[in-house]
């Protein structure tokens, strides 16, 4: 049974995005600036979905509000290593994205009305053009020479605006990467790379999974991992 996603306006809490997956077997949800993201088993039913959010949606609210959504102004910019984005007033009404090689810029329409809703829809959206573009362009190659290095095979690679996972890795060695692997350093891209990469052998998290993925890290997995954990796969 494939993923099922549905996107729900829930009265009390808000948007939900909700995936019934084959593979959960329990209720997880976590809170990001859009909504909050629940992940259920395929029997769960919508009351246990409302008992878990009466338990947890108060504290998930807080978090949400800690890390809401960011306007994308005259002040917005991303500085990271490999991705970097700032932005300037334009001449024309017109959204303009330009840049490659992790520089960009995004033009601003010459109006004042930046902060309403289409306007940021439209921002964000080009933003994320940008992300991928980036992935694209670091992503597919990097995956390439550490499987070379690392003796590795995989059928195919995918770039994505995947926000629930850094990666995955199906059955058939086919490796879907998020397009905000670009806001990591070089380091904590190449662990989640070589994670994907050491699932197409081992296809579980079993000992043997992190004992070969702590091989082909340099015995540096673990501190990767905690690291890996305190960033988030979104820009704003």
């Amino acid at each position: 049974m494939p993923c099922i996603r549905e996107k729900i306006e829930h009265p009390h809490w808000g948007t939900l995005v909700v995936t019934r997956n084959s593979r959960a077997r329990r209720i997880i949800m976590r809170a990001r600036p859009d909504a909050i993201y629940i992940t259920i088993p395929p029997a769960a039913d919508n009351n246990e979905i409302e008992k878990a959010l009466a338990a947890h949606g108060d504290k998930l609210k807080e978090l949400q509000e800690k890390t809401s959504i960011r306007a994308i102004d005259e002040n917005f910019s991303i500085e990271k290593p490999l991705f970097r984005l700032h932005t300037g007033r334009g001449n024309s009404n017109r959204i303009r994205l330009t840049g490659n090689n992790g520089a960009y810029r995004l033009e601003l329409p010459a109006t004042n009305e930046l902060l309403d809703e289409q306007t940021q829809q439209q921002l964000r959206r080009a933003v994320t053009a940008a992300l991928q573009h980036r992935a694209k362009e670091i992503l597919p190659q990097r995956l390439s020479q550490l499987a070379k290095e690392h003796g590795l095979k995989y059928r195919s690679v995918t770039i994505r605006d995947i926000k629930s996972r850094w990666g995955s890795c199906s059955n058939r060695s086919t490796i879907s990467l998020s397009i905000y692997l670009v806001l990591l350093t070089q380091e904590l891209i190449d662990y989640v790379l070589l994670h994907e990469l050491c699932h197409t052998v081992e296809f579980n998290h079993s000992r043997r999974f992190w004992e070969m993925l702590d091989k082909v890290c340099g015995c540096d997995s673990k501190r990767l991992r905690r690291q890996l954990k305190s960033h988030k796969t979104y820009f704003i």
